[in-house]
């Protein structure tokens, strides 16, 4: 059976509990319009935009709402191609579990397409793409979306109980993480072993931890979400 620390991780990161917003940046005006009638038809909102320099100015905005989120792209634009509007936001650091890229595309640009989903775009689908299955895949983009918000839910949760935590502390978490026992802890750090015995007991208290291998399996579920040297401090 599970420990319910590691319960709470799991479930936390599966639940999707936020609205969404599908965004579409598209410069073809009878696209955007027919792609805007099929989402509404869906109960699914759509924002769309027609030039880049709009979808810049605001895809921050939509990103730190607590909206689950899924872009539609357009593949060939005049302006910025889909290519390059997806290498920017890569490197802008929009996470691309945060807003699944799916890439709208013409027949000829297939083969492209294909090479997007190998370098992180979620799916692609050719034009007009109006269909039934665009609405299912994209609902399946948002709840990627929600997962990953409610992942930064969980490590901001576990990071603020772990700033609870005297630099010691840390120190001793994270020995204890690593299977050492408490004469071994107290010789690498230089203190007595009641010394050893307090910091640990305030961590298991802290963390709402009862063993070693407890707080072991938690720091490491959290350590594939972010690495130990962000969520303590130490490397």
């Amino acid at each position: 059976m599970r420990d319910s620390n590691n319960q709470a991780v799991s479930q936390a990161v599966v639940q999707p509990v936020s609205p969404s917003l599908v965004l579409l940046l598209d410069d073809d005006d009878d696209l955007r319009e027919g792609l805007s009638w099929l989402f509404e038809s869906a109960d699914l909102p759509l924002v769309s935009y027609g030039k880049f320099n709009d979808f810049e100015a605001e895809i921050h905005e939509h990103c730190s709402s607590t909206k689950h989120l899924c872009l539609l792209l357009d593949l060939r634009m005049p302006d910025k191609s889909g290519l390059e509007v997806f290498q920017w936001l890569k490197k802008s650091g929009v996470s691309l579990d945060r807003l699944p890229v799916i890439f709208l595309t013409g027949h000829g640009d297939i083969s492209t397409a294909v090479e997007t989903v190998k370098n992180g775009a979620f799916d692609f689908y050719e034009k007009p793409a109006t269909d039934q299955s665009l609405i299912e895949r994209v609902k399946q983009a948002l709840i990627k979306s929600g997962e990953y918000l409610n992942q930064q839910q969980v490590l901001k949760k576990w990071a603020e109980r772990i700033e609870t935590l005297s630099p010691r502390e840390r120190e001793v978490m994270w020995l204890v993480a690593k299977g050492r026992l408490n004469k071994i802890i107290a010789s690498d750090l230089d203190i007595s072993m009641r010394t050893v015995e307090v910091h640990r007991s305030n961590v298991f208290e802290k963390l709402k931890v009862r063993s070693a291998a407890e707080l072991a399996a938690l720091l490491s579920q959290l350590s594939g979400l972010l690495g130990f040297d962000q969520l303590t401090g130490l490397d």
